[in-house]
């Protein structure tokens, strides 16, 4: 009976194990891997599952995943990405997120590329938690963002 009650219990953790993992990989931000159309000028994005857009992109040639993000006024990092993109220090500074006033940094004059597109001289606040990144407002002000069905479209503009 022991043994009997120890095999169905090794039965049910791998089960719940293997069904964990399924979900695990699925529920993964789709990351697009943008590739510029060089005829079109533009970026198609789809919609992950949790609703955001995400690209992957760099912080002066450093590899970064940015979630775009309409309502950030500037592109935004977690403490932890501008130290491994090494910023330099900026000065000191207060942003009021939906999660309430937070203190960090401005870092001035920062090259960013979303996708193909690279921005140049924007300025870079820092001091999201962990690992974040935001593509805002500096950025997508310089390009035409259109959001239509599951899909955002970031799109040069005619010079």
């Amino acid at each position: 009976m022991h043994r009997s009650l120890i095999r169905v219990l090794i039965i049910w953790i791998i089960i719940f194990s293997a069904i964990y993992l399924y979900f695990n990989t699925k529920l993964e931000p789709r990351i697009t891997v943008a590739k510029q159309s060089l005829v079109s000028g533009e970026v198609i994005i789809p919609r992950s599952w949790d609703g955001h857009y995400y690209i992957q992109g760099s912080i002066n040639s450093y590899p970064v995943i940015f979630m775009v993000d309409t309502g950030a006024t500037v592109v935004s990092l977690g403490t932890e990405i501008a130290r491994r993109v090494q910023l330099p220090k900026g000065r000191p500074a207060n942003f009021t997120t939906a999660g309430g006033v937070v203190q960090g940094e401005m870092v001035n004059d920062q090259t960013i590329e979303a996708g193909g597109i690279v921005v140049s001289g924007l300025q870079i606040s820092v001091g999201l938690p962990g690992d974040m990144a935001l593509l805002g407002q500096n950025f997508l002000r310089n390009i035409d963002v259109i959001q239509s069905n599951d899909t955002m479209t970031l799109r040069l503009r005619q010079q």
